[in-house]
């Protein structure tokens, strides 16, 4: 494999999808010909001391309000980097502002960079007309577009830019399907009013896209048929009070449970306890959209059934009647008779979520897509 480095404003420690994505796929690579450059945050140290491959920290968008373009410091950062290791080929995790910086790179050294793409990028790249020209370059001259699924990869052409080349790179489940104790999972349950309860779970970021409003909706029709049921919110966002403000309202409040500051590894209590998850996506006027949903296979690692919605890229995580229920992401009605047949239905849910493990362990792991990365680095 070729030296190859990869420039990124997203990394750990911290948080997020794409921050998520290339830490898993960094992993894979060869510690000796892999190579990162990302943004310096607080105690990144402490991350990048337990890797086996080298990562360059940099202020790389300058903060002064003054200075312009802000991507500056990250184009010189890149040169001395890539002058220094002999860098070969570079990877972009953004189309902006990092695409900018490899296209200048590519010019000054003639080497090639891809770029990724995970669905939400496009629509930023297409806001502003200067941008959209801009993003046009970057995609033109890129030796391979690097997408998160198809859908994301149509969404790059619908938007009228032109790619060469694409490859698929799915992300995959992070949270591991440990067991738990009977009476560690009894006390959780206990602890948190859930003994004798059908749990429905959504795991994920408070954002409008995510659909738990619609979930939240659905309940009602849901109540009116089973009384013993109890829906659990795992996750932080700006949507939280607007959700609270509507369980009050729809007088929801013994139903559904909000937890917030949860550590992955609490993550599995969570999806023990479940007998179905929830996350009916939904694009948004703004563009933004769910370009895969990787939680769908997380869940269906512990043998939930999962509900997504006709939206994005969840219909590849989620193939309807294989591994899960998919629904108008709009529609309560929809959504209330997916929830409905799987609390009710025990063959039905267990065959789903059976067929959904299966699935995500055969189909989705970091290794196996890795692999497909490597092919093109050489």
């Amino acid at each position: 494999m070729k030296k190859t480095l990869l420039l990124t404003i997203d990394f750990p420690p911290q948080k997020g999808g794409v921050a998520n994505y290339w830490k898993n796929l960094a992993e894979q690579m060869p510690s000796d010909k892999f190579f990162v450059l990302a943004q310096a945050q607080a105690k990144d140290q402490y991350f990048d001391q337990k890797q086996n491959y080298k990562i360059f920290r940099r202020n790389l968008i300058s903060s002064k309000k003054w200075f312009w373009p802000k991507w500056l410091p990250a184009l010189f950062h890149l040169y001395k980097v890539v002058k220094k290791q002999n860098i070969k080929q570079v990877i972009v995790a953004q189309v902006l502002p990092m695409g900018t910086v490899a296209f200048i790179i590519k010019k000054i050294f003639k080497i090639s960079y891809i770029v990724s793409v995970h669905g939400q990028d496009v629509a930023y790249a297409t806001r502003k007309k200067s941008k959209k020209l801009l993003s046009g370059l970057i995609f033109k001259n890129a030796y391979y577009l690097m997408v998160n699924s198809q859908y994301t990869k149509n969404l790059v052409q619908e938007s009228g830019f032109k790619i060469k080349k694409h490859l698929v790179v799915y992300p995959c489940p992070n949270v591991k399907n440990e067991k738990v104790t009977d009476p560690e999972l009894e006390k959780f349950k206990s602890d948190n009013g859930l003994l004798n309860k059908k749990i429905i779970l959504t795991v994920g970021r408070l954002v409008k896209r995510k659909g738990h409003d619609q979930v939240v909706k659905s309940l009602n029709l849901l109540k009116s048929k089973l009384n013993d049921f109890v829906y659990l919110i795992v996750g932080e966002g700006p949507e939280l009070e607007k959700l609270k403000a509507l369980v009050v309202e729809l007088d929801l409040e013994k139903q559904v449970k909000f937890f917030q500051n949860i550590e992955d590894t609490d993550l599995p209590l969570f999806y023990w306890t479940a007998e179905v998850f929830v996350m009916p996506s939904r694009k948004l006027d703004s563009g933004d959209v769910e370009g895969f949903g990787i939680v769908y296979l997380e869940a269906n690692l512990f043998g939930l059934p999962v509900i997504a919605g006709k939206s994005g890229g969840a219909v590849e995580a989620v193939e309807n009647n294989v591994n899960g229920l998919v629904v108008d992401p709009l529609n309560g009605q929809e959504i209330y008779q997916a929830l409905f047949k799987l609390l009710t239905d025990d063959s039905r849910a267990e065959e789903l979520g059976e067929k959904g493990k299966f699935r995500a362990e055969q189909l989705f792991s970091w290794s196996k897509q890795a692999k497909k990365l490597k092919l093109i680095l050489k």
